[in-house]
């Protein structure tokens, strides 16, 4: 009898400790799927930087440590790293180096510390060099599609809008 106990407790610890992991990882994946790539400029004016407009639709806090933004315009890659964390319904900006020289072509990925690619941008043609840049209307919008993009005025930092 006393064995069945024993086993009765090992066995109830061991499920609890599944549960936790499980519960975790469900907390974890659900603040990580909740930051999007949502604004992005490849052709600013007066030849400045470019820069990626991250947005968190959640409720909580992300820590964006280890973090990295892809821009891509093969075969060129500039990575931007990130740190720090984004505010629920918060804005971060990252901006790339000032010698970075793009056509204002490409592809922007956003990955986690594990290099997941949690979201990216469809291909993204901006060679204008003016104020205007690609961005989700409303802001976090995302359907996976082209159509969650819009030519629009640059809004860095702040909330998408077409003036």
């Amino acid at each position: 009898m006393g064995e069945w106990k024993q086993m009765k407790s090992v066995t109830r610890k061991a499920l609890l400790a599944v549960l936790g992991v499980f519960a975790f990882a469900a907390f974890c994946g659900s603040s990580l799927g909740d930051v999007v790539v949502n604004e992005v400029e490849l052709g600013p004016p007066n030849n400045g930087t470019i820069w990626v407009e991250l947005y968190n639709t959640g409720e909580n806090a992300v820590d964006l440590t280890g973090w990295t933004i892809k821009v891509e315009n093969k075969p060129w890659v500039g990575p931007i790293a990130l740190s720090g964390s984004i505010e629920p319904k918060g804005f971060l900006v990252a901006e790339g180096k000032p010698s970075w020289v793009t056509n204002g072509n490409g592809t922007v990925y956003l990955l986690d510390a594990q290099g997941t690619v949690l979201d990216k941008t469809p291909e993204i043609n901006d060679d204008r060099q003016n104020d205007f840049s690609y961005g989700r209307l409303p802001d976090g919008k995302n359907t996976n599609t082209k159509a969650d993009f819009l030519y629009m005025k640059a809004s860095k930092g702040q909330p998408n809008r077409l003036y």
